[in-house]
C-alpha cells in the first residue's frame, strides 16, 4: 500500500476533527426571573413576625373568703395581761352580696391587681387584696395564759364586754407575684382569648384594726407592714371584647400579723385563707 500524499493526509485529518455545533436557543429559553414581566410573577409568602407578648394589665374585682380557725395572742404588761384565744373561729364580710351599688365601691371586699407580662409566658403583677378577718361573736374558745397577773386556764365566751376583735376595713395583704400564663384559646388580645395563669408570691399586710378588748376600744385605723404573706393561685382569663377581660382566680394565702394595736398594748394573729375572686380589666399590647 502507498503511502498517503501530503493532500489526502491533509483531507483526513479534516474529516477526523470532532465538530462543535452551536445550536441558538430561543428567546423564550433565555429568559431569567428578571426578564418576567412585573405582572406574571408569583408573590411570595413573607413569615409572619413574632410578638414579643409584652402586655400591660389593671383589673378591679370583689371577693369572698373562707378561714381557717386561728389563734389570737394579747399582751397588756401595764395589766398583767399575756393570755392566747386558741382555735378561735373567723367570717369574711362580702358586702358585694347586698348589691355592687348599695354602698361605695371599696365597702365590700375588693382587690386590684397591675401587672406586665415581659413576653408570653412570663409576667410580674402587684395584688392588693382588701378581705375583712372577723372573730365570730359570742362564740365559746379557750383562754390560756395570765389574766391580772394570775395563771388563766378555761373556757370563755366572746361577748361584747370580753372580746370584738376585726380587721374589718381589710387584713389588706400585699403581693407581688411571679405570673406563668399558657396560652388556651384564641389570638392574644383579641375577643375570644383565653388563657390560664399559675400565681406565686410574698409581700406584707397594711391592716386596719378595730377591736375592743374587755369592753374598752383601740385607737383604730391602719397600720402599715404589720407583718409578711405568702400565696399561691391559679387563674383563668377571657377576652370579652379585644383588651376588655374577665377573670376568675383561686387562691391560697397565708399571713403573719403582729404588732396589732388594743388598748394599751398589742395582739398577733395569723391569717390562713381560700379566697375567690372575680375582675374586670384592660390589657394593653
Amino acid at each position: 500500500m502507498s503511502p498517503l500524499t501530503p493532500h489526502a493526509a491533509w483531507l483526513l485529518w479534516l474529516l477526523t476533527v470532532p465538530v462543535v455545533v452551536e445550536v441558538p436557543t430561543s428567546p423564550v429559553e433565555r429568559h431569567d426571573a428578571r426578564d418576567v414581566p412585573v405582572a406574571t410573577r408569583v408573590p411570595q409568602p413573607q413569615p409572619k413576625a413574632e410578638s414579643s407578648g409584652h402586655e400591660f394589665f389593671a383589673s378591679w374585682g370583689y371577693n369572698g373568703d373562707s378561714y381557717a380557725n386561728s389563734d389570737i395572742h394579747f399582751s397588756q404588761p401595764s395589766l398583767g395581761n399575756d393570755f392566747t384565744i386558741v382555735n378561735a373561729r373567723i367570717r369574711d364580710s362580702k358586702g358585694w352580696t347586698d348589691g355592687l351599688f348599695a354602698h361605695s365601691l371599696t365597702v365590700p371586699q375588693y382587690n386590684v391587681r397591675i401587672g406586665f407580662f415581659f413576653n408570653e409566658k412570663w409576667g410580674v403583677e402587684l395584688a392588693h387584696d382588701h378581705i375583712k378577718w372577723i372573730v365570730k361573736e359570742d362564740q365559746t374558745v379557750r383562754r390560756t395564759g395570765t389574766l391580772n397577773g394570775a395563771p388563766v386556764e378555761g373556757d370563755v365566751a366572746l361577748t361584747a364586754d370580753v372580746l370584738r376583735y376585726q380587721l374589718n376595713n381589710g387584713a389588706n395583704p400585699m403581693f407581688f407575684n411571679l405570673i406563668r400564663r399558657w396560652q388556651l384559646m384564641g389570638e392574644p388580645g383579641r375577643t375570644g382569648h383565653l388563657v390560664f395563669l399559675a400565681k406565686a408570691g410574698a409581700g406584707f399586710p397594711n391592716p386596719h384594726t378595730e377591736n375592743t378588748v374587755f369592753g374598752v376600744p383601740n385607737d383604730k385605723g391602719f397600720q402599715f407592714v404589720q407583718g409578711w404573706n405568702v400565696d399561691a393561685a391559679a387563674a383563668v382569663r377571657l377576652h370579652l371584647w379585644k383588651p376588655l377581660y374577665f377573670e376568675f382566680e383561686e387562691k391560697l394565702l397565708y399571713a403573719s400579723y403582729h404588732g396589732i394595736k388594743i388598748d394599751r398594748g398589742t395582739a398577733k394573729n395569723n391569717v390562713k385563707a381560700s379566697e375567690f375572686s372575680f375582675s374586670f380589666g384592660v390589657s394593653f399590647r
